[in-house]
């Protein structure tokens, strides 16, 4: 037997594989619990998807909302994710397990990390449907307070990511002042944050969490991937098979591994297998299904895997990345003066949805048509009015028109150079401007519900006329390996893989499909990274 034991390259407590929000908060609790913790990050970087992220947590019943005066209760968090789950989450059970722990996970970090955060302007995202539990803005979501990574963190400042390719989020403002008047007192600060590389958002909240682990001796290595679990002879998972150095080099777990290291948008052969259509992915190129992989080679019950945290997405040519252009949050969509539609030239959503959900649409099937008649991209449509009033991607209200824009002076005109069936574009839009001139849209009730500029249509009717292309974007996939109430990976056909755990977008959403307000993604990894950590390092040290 002797002979089967591998010969490890190094042997600690726990692995966490992943650097992002998850990851770290895994890390994090594993160490206070007395575990010895080894980071594993497959990138050269440090932070994945959570720090090119707003880097909001939604966190229902947070100390901050109290200090705050707004009110919440067990009671209306769980009533509003029980309806916007709609019964379709993997397990009733852990909504009332994360509501339970999301207090707990926010007070515990400010206590025991550099972590401070601050109330961010978001409101749960089905408050405007009147979502029994549901609070307006603000509400559930906080943020991270900007971090000095300049003074803080000289050493690693060129390992943390500085800020990602979504140009629709300021590179040093907070979420928060994303929405806020620019004062001259607030470009002034901003002014100071780029000189003394202080960094907000996602980038804010791995930075501190990080700091943390460095205070607390925690070591991370870079450039290192976990190919593979070393399983037992029990199925049992007793290390790592990871990369490093171009050699193969095995790390061992004497109390368990946690996989947080994201999802799987940037594989297009599982985006088809399980999502079914194309998506565009908005997050870090590394995510193409390690820990799906891995999860898989140990005998995970998989969960969700058609679901994904969506976004319409669109590109500029003047945005790229290694020669590429960069998919960016979109820009416009619900302005008065606008609609989206299909290749046929007809809306087919509301388009003051919830970004998680208008991509959605994308992918219905019509069953009187048999077809798929909003597959491939749609288009933004819009007039001069919009134009002139807001920026969408790298067009500025008041400077030329770029050439990659289409542009037209009449409907029809639009539609050709679109290659939109002129007839029915021309149709679609003014159907769309006679309600919108009584303020009216009875085919999706824009005028009434919406997240993105609700209950506002006005027609389009002042040329030029616009068109920029709009696809089913994801900020990370969010099926996976099914876990329990500690994170640990259910086995398929009953149990727990031993000695393994999973969170953030590796994991199976709790949530089903849904995303409840900004920072759901984020609340959802760290409240099982917390819980698998702590629970990792209670576990018996085994021999391996």
């Amino acid at each position: 037997m002797a002979s089967d034991v591998p010969a490890w390259d190094r042997v600690v407590d726990v692995v966490v594989v992943g650097s992002g929000g998850a990851a770290l908060t895994a890390a994090t609790m594993a160490h206070d619990g007395g575990a010895e913790v080894l980071i594993l990050e497959k990138a050269d970087m440090i932070g994945g998807t959570t720090a090119v992220s707003g880097g909001a947590a939604w966190l229902p019943g947070n100390h901050l909302m109290e200090k705050a005066g707004i009110s919440d209760s067990r009671e209306d968090a769980l009533a509003y994710l029980r309806r916007v789950t709609g019964g379709r989450e993997p397990d009733p059970e852990m909504l009332e397990v994360y509501v339970d722990t999301a207090p707990e996970v926010l007070r515990y970090l400010e206590d025991h990390t550099p972590l401070r955060t601050h109330i961010c302007p978001l409101p749960d995202y089905y408050w405007p449907w009147g979502v029994p539990g549901s609070r307006p803005m603000p509400a559930r979501s906080v943020e991270a307070d900007p971090y000095p990574v300049g003074s803080e963190l000289p050493g690693w400042s060129t390992k943390l990511v500085k800020r990602g390719t979504l140009m629709s989020l300021g590179g040093a403002t907070t979420l928060t002042e994303d929405l806020m008047p620019q004062t001259p007192e607030l470009l002034a600060e901003l002014q100071r944050r780029e000189a003394e590389d202080v960094r907000p958002k996602g980038a804010a909240l791995i930075a501190r969490l990080f700091r943390g682990l460095l205070e607390r001796g925690v070591e991370v290595l870079l450039e290192t991937p976990a190919r593979s679990l070393v399983i037992g002879a029990r199925g049992e998972v007793t290390g790592v098979r990871a990369e490093r150095d171009g050699r193969s080099w095995l790390v061992g777990a004497r109390k368990g591994v946690v996989l947080a290291c994201g999802g799987f948008e940037w594989n297009p052969e599982l985006v088809k297998a399980h999502i079914g259509y194309d998506v565009k992915p908005l997050s870090p190129p590394n995510n193409v299904g390690d820990g799906l992989a891995m999860a898989t080679q140990a005998g995970a019950r998989l969960a969700n895997l058609d679901s994904y945290w969506g976004t319409p997405a669109m590109f500029d040519p003047e945005i790229t990345r290694d020669g590429e252009m960069v998919p960016q949050f979109e820009w416009g969509r619900g302005a008065p003066s606008s609609i989206v539609v299909n290749r046929k030239g007809l809306r087919f959503a509301n388009e003051a949805l919830p970004y998680n959900d208008f991509p959605k649409a994308f992918g219905q099937y019509d069953p009187q048509s048999v077809e798929f008649p909003n597959q491939g991209p749609g288009f933004l449509i819009f007039d001069a009015t919009v134009r002139a009033s807001q920026r969408i991607l790298s067009m500025f209200p008041g400077q030329p028109d770029p050439d990659w824009v289409a542009c037209a002076g009449t409907i029809g005109e639009l539609a050709e150079r679109i290659g939109v069936d002129r007839v029915s574009l021309e149709a679609t839009v003014d159907r769309y401007n006679d309600h919108a001139r009584r303020g009216e849209d009875p085919d999706f009730r824009r005028h009434e519900v919406g997240l993105m500029a609700p209950g506002r249509v006005a027609p389009i009717e002042q040329p030029p006329f616009y068109a920029v292309e709009i696809h089913p974007g994801a900020l990370g996939t969010n099926g996976g390996p099914q876990i329990d109430r500690d994170g640990q990976v259910r086995r398929s056909g009953g149990g727990v893989v031993e000695g393994l755990y999973a969170a953030g977008n590796t994991a199976a959403n709790v949530f089903g499909w849904a995303y409840p307000s900004g920072g759901g993604t984020i609340g959802n990894g760290m409240v099982f990274g917390f819980r698998a950590g702590r629970h990792a390092a209670a576990q018996p040290s085994r021999t391996v």
